[in-house]
């Protein structure tokens, strides 16, 4: 698990991936990847979105699932390649089920309760959700009564240093971005791999050469 969020952290921006289709999540995963994104977050609100992580996961990608809602989607995650998944909320026994898989567990949070409850149940990492809804010195704050916990902001972020860079700033493992790198329906691949390297640029991610690029 530990290898998972060192690739996360040394990426610090993840695109968060919300296609309507496998198709198009597979073509804006792989323009992700082309500009140097290794670990990509897909999401449960693509229709048969485990088949979209099959299709990916032998392009060398560090693949997570997104928007879990009930511990018994993690198996399935896990089979069709998910490394790590993610929740905006903390449904009960996922952790535990990601663990039993092999899986990075990030469960959503907001309140100190909720992220410190989190941490109790051994989550690996904890995403703060909505994050535009709060600022980065509230990230202070709960690292300095819960230093250990690794936080991944999600939520209504820009990938610039204004915004996304000062939540890395306050000490977030990661920063999640979706709608500002749209899909490959919405604006091309060539597009998306443009957004996704001036992101990676912008927040000092470190670009990975994958063999998703194609």
């Amino acid at each position: 698990m530990t290898g998972v969020l060192e690739e996360i952290a040394a990426q610090r921006v993840i695109p968060v991936l919300r296609s309507a289709d496998v198709a198009d999540a597979v073509a804006t995963a792989r323009a992700c990847a082309a500009a140097g994104m290794r670990a990509i977050e897909l999401t449960r609100t693509t229709p048969d979105v485990e088949r979209a992580l099959e299709a990916l996961r032998d392009d060398g990608l560090l693949l997570g699932l997104g928007t879990v809602t009930h511990r018994d989607q993690v198996a399935a995650a896990a089979r069709a390649g998910a490394r790590f998944v993610v929740s905006f909320t903390a449904p009960a026994g996922m952790v535990e089920a990601a663990h039993e898989h092999g899986l990075a567990a990030i469960p959503g949070a907001f309140t100190p309760t909720e992220v410190a409850a989190c941490a109790a149940a051994g989550a690996d990492a904890v995403k703060l959700f909505p994050a535009r809804a709060t600022t980065p010195a509230y990230l202070g704050d709960l690292r300095a009564v819960l230093p250990g916990v690794r936080v991944l902001a999600t939520g209504g972020l820009r990938a610039t240093t204004d915004s996304a860079g000062a939540w890395l700033a306050a000490g977030a493992l990661a920063v999640g971005v979706g709608s500002e790198l749209g899909t490959a329906a919405e604006h091309g691949a060539t597009e998306v791999e443009r957004r996704a390297r001036a992101a990676l640029a912008a927040l000092g991610g470190t670009p990975v050469r994958s063999s998703a690029v194609r």
